[in-house]
């Protein structure tokens, strides 16, 4: 099972698009702090759809927020021919959460 939740910070303002097939796409970052120690995490994530929108339009910088989705895997090869992977988080549903 491929099921990840996620509360955290936006670390800046979400990016949307509108493909060629008229879909919306969302791309954000969201940090994590570690339950321990002084460590963060950041999570790449993108969602779709008529929710991209809601989160273009009431999510920025700073805003807190919770996160259900998969994580998923890419690979690609740099431009010095380097295999790579990048890992993100294609989010399927989201939450408001924290101070409005």
């Amino acid at each position: 099972m491929n099921q990840l939740t996620i509360i955290g910070n936006l670390t800046h303002d979400p990016e949307s698009r509108t493909t060629q097939d008229g879909k919306t796409v969302c791309n954000f970052t969201v940090a994590v702090d570690a339950r321990y120690g002084d460590e963060t995490y950041f999570y790449d994530c993108v969602i779709f759809g008529k929710r991209a929108g809601v989160i273009d339009k009431y999510f920025s910088k700073g805003s807190e927020i919770v996160l259900f989705g998969e994580g998923q895997q890419r690979s690609y090869t740099d431009k010095n021919g380097v295999k790579r992977k990048s890992y993100s988080v294609v989010v399927s549903d989201f939450d408001f959460c924290g101070s409005s």
